[in-house]
């Protein structure tokens, strides 16, 4: 041994010369108490040889596990070079740097989780930066060695550095709610300490603080940390909200995966790089939820109105600038639920809380609102309106101007400018579109009744632009889930989708719908990317447009997963309570391959909306893709009864079963299809799969052709890159449908622009 390097808990750390290979490594004596517990040194060294496995640049390399005279020690890379403790400045570091060690910090918990190995002890203290600029995590794996397999609470406290009552030093500040409570950790108590590393690294400070243990303790359990554009007014807007994810309580509620973590920081740096993330210069930020409003009506059955004028509000309000007003879904997702105020402010960081409640007779309409600061549940500001039915519109602006007037929020062009625009001068017209969109959004069955709703306004006003857009939505939905054959319902949506854009050029859901209809009917790639894109840049929070384009045009129209993955984060990080996003993030998932956060993120959905088919059909093809066969059935078999055997389900379902050993139970499935088949619809391109799972390959096969051929919507969707058509791609003439099929786009779109 040359030197000391340092002394913790783990033990002494030494420079030291080795002598057989010349030289110098880090040589780490371990504690008394391993050399006296002979289970406690066995479960170290199956830990260690595990991170030893590992060979990640971002983390320190170990490369021997030995004793002398009783003593056991281990050899490590040596990293000449600094703590990152003492790299970070009063202030925190430059974004160019903090992306740099960022990314490698998450990549490095990556690495390890993918190896079922967590940290446990991750702190500033335990990463080095190299004289050449290099990151390396240092103990990996070693804290929870430390802790034994089952996480002795007592033992994990002493080890992390919590060595008398009132005393904090060592990494106090940065352990997870589950690790203070003595909860069973796994790899999310790793991603909020990572997140507390991030705070400070980006501000300076930590994010918790507390004059003794029980109030720093409290302090983690309970408090938020203060927002990031309070302490420093340069830091992208969306990676104050990856830092905040990573630091929710609930391991649930937080980010699932490390590999997202990183995704989610190159995506913020090309932003931040392009100058896209750059924030202004700091403002009064105020925020705001608009909940879900009550039904007071005597039959209890205009939900859908209600939902309606809640919506037109938050609408009209998440474009002011200096208010940041939570999403649809996230805010709606409280509706019946009787959380408290303060509860609700806190998931989904707001200060000011909006309820409303709606008592609808005849033509007339009374609308109670209270505006509400969450903190101490004060109320702000109340007013009933007892108008006529068609005055609704008037009502929704005076509503949205009283609170931004409330909220001191500047109005751009003055109070004179309304804030809801009228959509339809037809109240009647408008009542259809809200109930026939609040059917189509429920999806499954509901998808025809809506559309005939929507149908209706449009008779009754053909200028309004949300109804021809609705009407588009609702053909492709029954066209790529198999519902109705697209020569059926092409031509409608088409004519119905490039409507709403001619009435209203400006409409980010007429683009949307341009966008799904040319990709879906047309194979036409080019122009869908165009609208996609055009319809996100009139409203970046568009999040089921966003869900649109990170599936159906990034993932399986181009194959580009890891931007669709970024895609359906964006999505997600806007409107976090959504399960229509999440699940459509776990679906972009397990496209990519990666399938245990692909598992978790649906399940996270299901638990968001347990009545979601699509959730629930979504977290069955993860569980299969993971070979969780068993459970993957069951979910399959709910989703099955959710639908009334919807042809989606039973398709992929077939595909596990084929898998799992249980060809006749897949034949069986694929008759029933036949038989369906010869007495209603279905789609050739279900059929091809359950033709596949059956062993039938050659039917498959024709099964194909005839899709392609007869051009149908759900096959153009998901033939290039879903997974459930894989087992498909290696035969030649699969091979040949898909080259037809990227030459027929190349030829449409080339048709267009002439």
């Amino acid at each position: 041994m040359i030197s000391l390097l340092g002394a913790g808990g783990m033990g002494e750390v030494y420079r030291a010369r080795d002598t057989r290979l010349n030289r110098d490594v880090a040589l780490k004596i371990l504690p008394d108490a391993f050399a006296r517990d002979a289970d406690r040194l066995e479960r170290f060294r199956r830990e260690a040889q595990a991170v030893a496995a590992l060979n990640h640049p971002h983390i320190v390399t170990l490369f021997s596990i030995e004793e002398h005279e009783t003593v056991p020690f281990i050899t490590m890379e040596l990293i000449e070079g600094r703590r990152l403790d003492e790299e970070i400045p009063a202030g925190g570091l430059s974004l160019a740097r903090f992306f740099d060690i960022a990314t490698a910090l998450a990549d490095a918990l990556s690495a390890a989780h993918r190896k079922h190995i967590i940290h446990r002890d991750l702190k500033p203290a335990n990463v080095m930066v190299s004289d050449d600029g290099h990151i390396k995590v240092l103990d990996f794996g070693l804290a929870r060695a430390a802790g034994g397999v089952h996480g002795d609470s007592a033992t994990d406290v002493t080890s992390l550095g919590l060595t008398q009552p009132g005393t904090i030093v060592g990494t106090m500040p940065y352990m997870s709610p589950e690790q203070i409570e003595a909860k069973a950790p796994d790899h999310r108590t790793d991603l909020f300490s990572l997140g507390g590393v991030l705070y400070e690294m980006v501000t300076g400070e930590r994010p918790f603080c507390g004059e003794s243990a029980p109030a720093l303790m409290s302090s983690i359990l309970k408090d938020r940390p203060t927002p990031i554009a309070e302490r420093r007014s340069d830091v992208p807007a969306d990676l104050c909200r990856l830092i905040d994810w990573c630091l929710e309580k609930d391991p649930s509620d937080r980010v699932q995966a490390a590999s997202a973590v990183v995704a989610e920081l190159k995506a913020c740096r090309r932003a931040w790089e392009s100058g896209a993330g750059v924030p202004q210069p700091a403002e009064r930020v105020a925020s705001i939820a608009v909940l879900a409003f009550t039904d007071m009506s005597a039959a209890r059955d205009q939900d859908w109105f209600c939902d309606g004028i809640a919506e037109e509000i938050l609408n009209a309000l998440a474009p002011l600038k200096g208010l940041r007003v939570a999403a649809r879904t996230s805010a709606f997702s409280f509706k019946g639920k009787g959380d408290d105020l303060r509860t609700i402010g806190e998931k989904l960081n707001v200060s000011n809380v909006l309820e409303g409640s709606v008592r609808r007779a005849g033509d007339r309409v009374r609308i109670t609102v209270q505006l509400s600061d969450v903190a101490n549940g004060f109320q702000l500001w109340s007013e009933r309106y007892d108008r006529e039915l068609k005055d609704i519109f008037d009502v929704q602006d005076e509503i949205a101007k009283a609170i931004a007037e409330r909220l001191r929020v500047t109005l751009a062009g003055g109070s004179a400018d309304r804030l809801v625009e009228q959509p339809t001068a037809n109240v009647e017209a408008y009542q259809l579109y809200l109930k026939g969109r609040a059917l189509i959004d429920r999806r499954g069955a509901s998808v025809p009744a809506g559309l005939d709703l929507l149908r209706a306004a449009v008779e009754l006003d053909p200028e309004y632009s949300l109804a021809w857009a609705g009407i588009a939505d609702a053909l492709t939905v029954l066209a790529y889930s198999g519902a109705a054959p697209g020569s059926a319902t092409k031509s409608e949506a088409l004519a119905a989708a490039g409507r709403s854009v001619e009435l209203n050029p400006m409409s980010a859901v007429g683009h949307g719908a341009v966008a799904c209809a040319t990709l879906l009917y047309e194979n036409d790639r080019s122009t869908a990317e165009r609208e996609f894109a055009r319809a996100l840049e009139l409203n970046p929070n568009y999040g089921m447009g966003r869900c649109w384009y990170a599936n159906f045009y990034l993932n399986w129209a181009r194959g580009d997963f890891e931007r669709g993955i970024a895609e359906a984060r964006r999505a997600l990080a806007s409107d976090p309570l959504s399960a229509y996003i999440t699940m459509t993030l776990g679906v972009s998932l397990f496209t990519a391959g990666r399938l245990d956060e692909a598992v978790d993120t649906c399940r996270r959905a299901t638990q968001l909306d347990p009545e979601s088919f699509v959730s629930r059909w979504a977290l069955a093809i993860a569980l299969g893709m993971a070979g969780r066969f068993a459970e993957s059935v069951s979910n399959f078999e709910a989703a099955a009864a959710m639908s009334g055997r919807h042809s989606l389900a039973l398709t992929a379902l077939a595909g596990v079963l084929a898998q799992s050993g249980k060809p006749a139970e897949a034949l069986a499935l694929h008759r029933e299809l036949i038989d369906r088949a010869s007495r209603r619809y279905v789609s050739p391109s279900h059929l091809a799969l359950t033709a596949e799972a059956a062993g039938q390959h050659e039917e498959a096969m024709a099964f194909a052709r005839r899709a392609w051929d007869e051009r149908e919507p759900s096959f153009i969707l998901w033939a290039r890159h879903c997974p459930l058509y894989r087992p498909l791609h290696s035969d030649p003439r699969f091979a040949q449908i898909l080259r037809e099929m990227d030459s027929s786009g190349e030829i449409t779109q080339a048709r267009r622009s002439t």
